[in-house]
Protein backbone atom coordinates (compact mmCIF):
# COMPACT_ATOMS: atom_id res chain seq x y z
CA UNK A 1 0.00 0.00 0.00
CA UNK A 2 2.90 2.41 0.45
CA UNK A 3 3.15 5.56 2.85
CA UNK A 4 -0.35 6.76 2.22
CA UNK A 5 -0.27 8.75 5.36
CA UNK A 6 2.95 10.20 5.00
CA UNK A 7 2.99 11.28 1.23
CA UNK A 8 -0.28 13.00 2.36
CA UNK A 9 0.56 14.83 5.40
CA UNK A 10 3.97 15.79 3.58
CA UNK A 11 1.69 16.97 0.35
CA UNK A 12 -0.85 18.53 2.73
CA UNK A 13 1.85 20.58 4.57
CA UNK A 14 3.62 21.67 1.53
CA UNK A 15 0.56 23.09 0.02
CA UNK A 16 0.36 25.25 2.88
CA UNK A 17 3.80 26.39 2.46
CA UNK A 18 4.72 24.83 6.37
CA UNK A 19 8.21 23.67 7.06
CA UNK A 20 8.59 20.38 9.37
CA UNK A 21 10.11 22.60 11.85
CA UNK A 22 6.95 24.75 11.71
CA UNK A 23 4.40 22.30 12.34
CA UNK A 24 6.41 19.71 14.23
CA UNK A 25 6.39 23.02 17.09
CA UNK A 26 2.31 23.48 16.63
CA UNK A 27 2.06 19.49 17.01
CA UNK A 28 4.36 19.83 19.87
CA UNK A 29 6.49 16.89 18.56
CA UNK A 30 10.00 16.98 17.44
CA UNK A 31 11.08 17.71 13.79
CA UNK A 32 13.05 14.38 13.39
CA UNK A 33 9.54 12.80 14.52
CA UNK A 34 7.47 14.58 11.82
CA UNK A 35 10.36 13.64 9.01
CA UNK A 36 9.85 10.41 9.96
CA UNK A 37 5.92 9.83 10.19
CA UNK A 38 6.49 11.23 6.23
CA UNK A 39 8.99 8.88 5.15
CA UNK A 40 6.98 6.16 6.51
CA UNK A 41 9.70 4.94 9.03
CA UNK A 42 7.42 5.62 11.80
CA UNK A 43 3.80 5.80 12.10
CA UNK A 44 1.66 8.02 14.53
CA UNK A 45 -0.67 6.99 17.35
CA UNK A 46 -4.56 7.42 16.94
CA UNK A 47 -4.38 10.22 19.16
CA UNK A 48 -1.59 12.32 16.97
CA UNK A 49 -3.32 11.07 13.43
CA UNK A 50 -6.25 13.44 15.08
CA UNK A 51 -4.18 15.66 16.17
CA UNK A 52 -2.25 16.15 12.70
CA UNK A 53 -5.78 16.06 10.96
CA UNK A 54 -7.23 18.63 12.91
CA UNK A 55 -4.28 20.51 11.98
CA UNK A 56 -4.38 20.43 8.58
CA UNK A 57 -8.25 20.56 8.12
CA UNK A 58 -8.63 17.31 6.99
CA UNK A 59 -10.21 14.23 7.87
CA UNK A 60 -8.72 11.49 9.65
CA UNK A 61 -9.53 8.94 6.61
CA UNK A 62 -7.99 11.32 4.16
CA UNK A 63 -4.91 11.21 5.89
CA UNK A 64 -5.08 7.41 5.93
CA UNK A 65 -6.40 6.41 1.82
CA UNK A 66 -9.59 5.57 3.26
CA UNK A 67 -10.78 8.40 1.12
CA UNK A 68 -9.55 10.44 -2.00
CA UNK A 69 -11.90 13.59 -0.73
CA UNK A 70 -9.79 16.21 1.08
CA UNK A 71 -13.12 17.38 2.62
CA UNK A 72 -15.87 15.37 2.96
CA UNK A 73 -19.62 16.92 2.44
CA UNK A 74 -20.89 18.29 6.09
CA UNK A 75 -24.39 18.99 5.00
CA UNK A 76 -24.93 15.76 2.98
CA UNK A 77 -26.38 14.72 -0.53
CA UNK A 78 -28.26 16.70 -2.81
CA UNK A 79 -29.79 13.49 -4.11
CA UNK A 80 -29.20 9.79 -4.02
CA UNK A 81 -28.14 9.77 -7.54
CA UNK A 82 -25.38 12.40 -6.10
CA UNK A 83 -24.58 9.93 -3.38
CA UNK A 84 -24.45 7.15 -5.97
CA UNK A 85 -21.75 9.37 -8.19
CA UNK A 86 -19.74 10.44 -5.35
CA UNK A 87 -19.20 6.36 -3.99
CA UNK A 88 -19.03 5.13 -7.72
CA UNK A 89 -15.79 7.95 -7.27
CA UNK A 90 -14.18 6.65 -4.55
CA UNK A 91 -14.33 3.32 -6.33
CA UNK A 92 -12.28 4.32 -9.46
CA UNK A 93 -8.47 2.78 -8.74
CA UNK A 94 -6.21 5.76 -8.58
CA UNK A 95 -8.10 8.85 -8.14
CA UNK A 96 -6.63 9.78 -4.81
CA UNK A 97 -3.55 9.81 -6.97
CA UNK A 98 -5.28 11.84 -9.86
CA UNK A 99 -6.41 14.15 -7.35
CA UNK A 100 -2.97 14.80 -5.69
CA UNK A 101 -1.67 15.33 -8.85
CA UNK A 102 -4.38 18.05 -9.86
CA UNK A 103 -3.74 19.90 -6.60
CA UNK A 104 0.07 20.04 -7.01
CA UNK A 105 -0.86 21.41 -10.94
CA UNK A 106 -3.61 23.97 -10.46
CA UNK A 107 -3.11 25.53 -13.85
CA UNK A 108 -3.72 22.11 -15.67
CA UNK A 109 -6.64 21.32 -12.82
CA UNK A 110 -8.21 24.30 -14.12
CA UNK A 111 -8.11 23.57 -17.76
CA UNK A 112 -9.46 19.86 -17.08
CA UNK A 113 -12.84 21.72 -14.91
CA UNK A 114 -13.06 23.92 -18.25
CA UNK A 115 -12.84 20.57 -20.57
CA UNK A 116 -15.50 19.34 -18.40
CA UNK A 117 -17.71 22.08 -18.73
CA UNK A 118 -17.41 21.96 -22.16
CA UNK A 119 -18.51 18.20 -22.15
CA UNK A 120 -21.73 18.58 -19.89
Amino acid sequence: MGNTLGSRIRFLRDEKRLSQLEMARQLNISNAQLSRYESGARKPDPEMIVQIADYLSVSTDYLLGRTGFINEPVTGYESAQDKELVDQARSISGLDQMILQMAAQPEKAKKLIQIWELLK
